[in-house]
């Protein structure tokens, strides 16, 4: 893959963000990048492993950069993201599900937090 400008551009809106961001919130902070051309290439990145597609919540999917691999657990009250640590290794061995390889675990905990609002 050519790290183009646009690619270079969004990788580093990603990179700086420390959290998740939609295709939407992506084009507000590049307004010189069209729409089209954001969605294909977080696509791309996606494919590629460089960037993590969520879906937190019922809406638009977020996409975050992860430079470690971790889960995320989500308040229904305020809606915070909590980002936490489980070894893939030990999910595996809780899921420990017959006949089936796992080839990537994306887990989203939901519950309620006790950050005051």
């Amino acid at each position: 893959m050519r790290l183009t400008k646009h690619r270079k551009e969004i990788i580093d809106t990603l990179k700086k963000s420390h959290g998740t961001l939609s295709a939407n919130d992506l084009h507000k902070l590049l307004p010189t990048i069209d729409q089209v051309t954001i969605y294909r290439n977080l696509d791309l990145f996606v494919a590629e492993g460089i960037i993590k597609k969520l879906h937190l919540d019922g809406n638009e999917a977020r996409f975050e950069y992860q430079a470690h691999p971790h889960h995320h657990a989500i308040c229904n009250d305020c809606d915070r993201v909590i980002h936490f640590n489980a070894t893939e290794e030990k999910l595996r061995q809780v899921l420990n599900i017959p006949d089936f390889d796992i080839t990537s675990i994306d887990l989203v905990v939901r519950g309620n937090c006790h950050h005051k609002k």
